[in-house]
């Protein structure tokens, strides 16, 4: 009974290693099928601000927002920026269409399902409350929210059965809290709240195991986009913005952008860590005038301090296509020096939170006035924005340590013409003996290379209502900007060339077409045709009317 026993109990051991498939088996075994990673593409979507309306009527006045159709036979003034076209009214102060929001994700399906690593995505995604006769409910606003959801969803499931097994069911697709996400608009208290508990129902496909609490308690989480090799931080710049009225700032430990910023130190420093690179997101971009003035310097030091580790800053919400520097003297008077090693500036965690007053906007180096001939806020920005690059120095080994790059993605919403990114990014693996650990923004494995922006031409888009229209190159940074990648010192280089190149230079020109997405000259047309309505007195809105004071330096 006993050798029965034994025979049994060894009969049990063996069948449960060969179903473990241990390597104490034999080669047969050893052979199995082994769960793999999914093979990377080394490319990845940016996509922001899609602003659906279902309210949006084909051939409505844009005075209506384009929810209805102008009744009496004479023209108003306001009739200058035209009617709305059946896939948006470009230019305009009104939403996007669903036909735009369907022409975006079949076109996503029918090139991309199968050729992305993963999805960063900066908020907004339901209309503006703009329109005083249909005013958006908090109900509208999560069902837009959801319904954007369910296309993600839908648009990157995994449908191929061979490889189910070996990755999840969708892509990794990372969500940011826009400020039309939120009810009011731009407000929403420190967390756990009904917005976030609602939000994160919604978005809960998208938020990794372990940071479902953080995200209920904050608005804020990380994706391992690629296990134990790369995250993507989605910030909830709710609580670093000043329109924000709810909160108040990064100085009282109790506040809740305080303790984000906290939670993202700690991120941080977990990835420098565990080896891994970042990439931080979010829905409003740190500038000086959008965040309290502790929130931004607060930002900016960490981004500082954590070169090493963050390989881009990706955000919404300004529409533009455009980038523009975070600068060391900008942060903080008493900012750490450079170390001459080009090691990585050494920022203490005390430095990082110390008290500060939030009264006055950092002053940007260098910055002038731009007057432009005519009054629009866009022009005012451009001469803003080239006064900007100008300021930066010329180059030297240690330059770029200095200064952290900050990229604006184009919005879907047709403010301009609509406008998505596919950036590539470096899949070469290395070991730790092939990086030289004494210098910083090498382009090595994970590193930005470079970006193709597609945009939809909706003046011509528009006259063939019965024909889905596709996104098409607008440029890519390689072609049009000659850049060998998008490391800090590629985009410092950029920068010293448009500032070289003039306000009159051929590609100070190039840089201004694509920041309007392809509207330049329609935007023109529409201000030489009708002078007599200026911005400020017209009823009908343009573009300029989405960029607030926020957009300075």
């Amino acid at each position: 009974m006993v050798d029965s026993a034994k025979i049994l109990y060894l009969i049990i051991i063996l069948f449960v290693l060969i179903i473990l498939g241990t390597p104490f088996l034999s080669p047969h075994f050893e052979e199995l099928p082994i769960k793999k990673e999914p093979e990377l593409h080394g490319n990845f979507l940016h996509i922001t601000d899609l602003h659906p309306d279902p309210r949006y009527e084909s051939n409505a006045t844009v005075k209506s927002r384009c929810h209805k159709h102008f009744q009496s036979s004479s023209k108003p003034k306001h009739m200058f920026k035209g009617k709305a076209g059946p896939w948006g009214a470009p230019t305009t102060i009104c939403d996007a269409p669903l036909s735009l929001i369907d022409a975006t994700f079949e076109w996503l399906e029918k090139n991309w399902k199968d050729q992305l690593d993963f999805i960063i995505w900066t908020g907004d995604n339901s209309r503006h409350d703009n329109d005083e006769n249909f005013p958006r409910t908090p109900v509208e606003m999560f069902q837009l929210n959801r319904m954007i959801s369910e296309k993600f969803l839908k648009t990157f499931a995994n449908t191929n059965k061979a490889k189910k097994k070996h990755a999840p069911h969708f892509i990794p697709i990372v969500p940011s809290i826009g400020n039309n996400d939120i009810y009011p608009h731009n407000i929403i208290e420190a967390g756990p709240n009904s917005m976030l508990s609602i939000l994160h129902d919604i978005w809960s496909p998208f938020i990794p195991n372990g940071q479902h609490e953080t995200f209920i308690n904050g608005g804020y989480y990380y994706t391992e986009v690629i296990p134990g090799k790369l995250m993507v931080v989605s910030l909830n710049t709710m609580y670093f913005f000043k329109s924000n009225s709810a909160v108040n700032g990064c100085v009282d430990p109790l506040q809740p952008g305080t303790k984000e910023m906290k939670w993202l130190n700690d991120v941080l420093k977990l990835a420098r860590e565990r080896g891994m690179k970042v990439y931080l997101t979010g829905h409003v971009a740190p500038r000086a005038r959008a965040y309290t003035i502790t929130c931004y310097k607060r930002y900016g030091r960490l981004s500082l301090k954590y070169q090493d580790v963050i390989l881009g800053h990706y955000y919404g919400h300004s529409n533009m296509d455009h980038f523009f520097f975070i600068g060391s003297k900008g942060i903080r008077e008493k900012n750490p020096k450079n170390n001459t090693n080009g090691d990585v500036l050494s920022i203490s965690d005390d430095d990082l939170y110390e008290d500060e007053e939030d009264e006055e906007p950092v002053k940007a180096e260098n910055r002038e006035k731009f007057s432009p001939e005519s009054d629009s806020k866009i022009d005012e920005y451009l001469g803003e924005l080239h006064h900007h690059y100008s300021a930066i120095p010329p180059h030297t080994d240690h330059l770029a340590n200095d200064y952290v790059v900050v990229n604006i993605n184009p919005s879907v919403i047709p403010t301009f013409f609509p406008a998505l990114r596919i950036v590539k990014y470096n899949t070469t693996e290395v070991t730790r003996d092939e990086v030289d650990s004494t210098k910083l923004h090498q382009n090595t494995f994970l590193t930005p290379l470079g970006y193709t922006q597609y945009f939809m031409n909706l003046t011509q888009a528009n006259l063939y209502p019965n024909i889905t229209p596709e996104y098409t190159v607008e440029y890519t940074t390689w072609d049009d900007y000659l850049m060998k990648d998008l490391t800090v010192p590629s985009w410092i280089h950029l920068a010293r060339e448009i500032a070289n190149n003039g306000l009159d230079g051929s590609l100070w020109e190039k840089v201004r077409e694509f920041l309007l997405v392809g509207t330049n000259s329609l935007i023109n047309q529409k201000n030489k045709s009708f002078q007599q309505c200026t911005y400020s007195s017209c009823s009908a809105k343009g573009p300029e009317d989405y960029l607030a004071s926020e957009l300075s330096f």
